[in-house]
């Protein structure tokens, strides 16, 4: 077959590549939405992208399995998207007239989902979108078929095909190693979809058909694909119960800010009132006893508690101590109140130093820890 042959043939298969472009505009119009709720195109946020549905390991294993297929959709930046798009009508416009219009929709569809299985299994934890490992499963597929029909193709046309190819799929992987960030995994899942499912589907360029529906290695190939996602589903490691912890600390870590600064705003009122003796002793005394003494107790029974994630034991421990410090310095000063003994005034405010300096080593291992990653 000649190159002219060739190009006729693959027109009159399937004359305009709908499904590529209809695709592309979807992709194009969602990540439109989100840039315009993001306010700021270049970076979407991570909260924003879990809502729209991106692939997230702790929702996805409570039951949220449509995110493998919404997060084909969505896109972190307008870089990402635009890569992406011009990626997919590249290739999709071949691969679609390869292998019909069901047939693309089929490989672009099931790479995605294996893509976004792989990424739960080799790394569950930050949101994944993108729908890169659809695209390499588009790729994948042109190189299987390049390699099982290589008699339908024209000799220069195949070597100009599979450089291209091979050039896209090696680039592609090395920067997902070497750059921070791009989710490999989802690539290398989707291509293995891809090789898979275009090695089962490709039929000669002259078959009536661009696809055989019921052909044996079709509903193999269909098979062994829903094998692999089956198994990557099950392999991948649970993060639910870590994500709930780690929710739950958060929410404690919250709620104890908000307390230590009010409860610190109100001893300086007390404090102040004393020194201007618009309070009497005795009712300074009854608000320490019954009313911030209490508060930070409770505060430290909240944070004892409360199981935290590996990382952030330490944290907890060092808020304990930091809430415990506090508590003693009041129970010092209302203790100097009843007494009216410079010892326990002096143990006060040797506490209080104690707890700011347990909050400037908290600061400073935090901005160390930040400083390593």
């Amino acid at each position: 077959m000649n190159y002219d042959t060739f190009i006729n043939v693959l027109f009159s298969r399937v004359p305009r590549a709908d499904v590529t472009r209809a695709l592309v505009v979807i992709n194009s119009v969602v990540f439109a939405a989100l840039a315009i709720a993001a306010v700021n195109p270049m970076q979407i946020p991570p909260d924003l992208l879990i809502r729209f549905g991106g692939n997230f390991a702790p929702l996805v294993q409570q039951g949220e399995g449509w995110r493998f297929f919404t997060a084909l959709f969505l896109h972190g930046g307008l870089l990402h998207v635009g890569l992406n798009m011009l990626a997919l009508h590249q290739a999709g416009q071949v691969v679609e007239r390869l292998f019909g219009r069901w047939g693309f929709l089929t490989i672009y569809v099931i790479a995605g989902l294996l893509g976004n299985a792989a990424s739960l299994w080799w790394k569950p934890g930050p949101v994944s979108v993108g729908a890169s490992g659809a695209i390499f499963g588009v790729y994948g597929a042109l190189l299987a078929y390049l390699l099982r029909q290589r008699g339908s193709v024209p000799t220069e046309v195949f070597r100009e095909m599979r450089s291209g190819t091979l050039g896209f799929i090696g680039y592609s992987l090395f920067a997902g190693f070497s750059i921070p960030g791009i989710d490999n995994a989802a690539h290398l899942g989707g291509l293995v979809g891809g090789l898979l499912l275009g090695a089962a589907f490709a039929e000669p360029l002259v078959s009536p058909k661009p696809v055989r529906w019921l052909a044996p290695q079709v509903l193999g190939g269909l098979l062994l694909a829903a094998a692999l996602g089956s198994w990557l589903w099950k392999e991948s490691p649970q993060v639910v119960r870590n994500f709930e912890i780690g929710s739950a600390y958060q929410q404690t870590i919250r709620q104890f800010a908000l307390e230590e600064q009010e409860l610190l705003r109100e001893q300086a009122a007390l404090m102040d009132a004393m020194r201007q003796k618009r309070i009497t002793e005795a009712a300074a005394l009854d608000k320490l006893e019954h009313d911030f003494i209490p508060r930070w107790d409770r505060a430290i029974t909240a944070l004892s508690w409360r199981e935290a994630p590996d990382d952030y034991e330490w944290q907890r421990d060092e808020l304990v101590h930091y809430a415990t410090t506090r508590r003693d310095a009041l129970k010092a000063l209302a203790q100097a109140i009843e007494t009216h003994q410079a010892v326990w005034i002096e143990r006060s405010r040797t506490l209080q130093v104690q707890a700011d300096n347990i909050l400037l080593q908290m600061r400073l291992r935090k901005s160390v820890e930040a400083a390593g990653r």
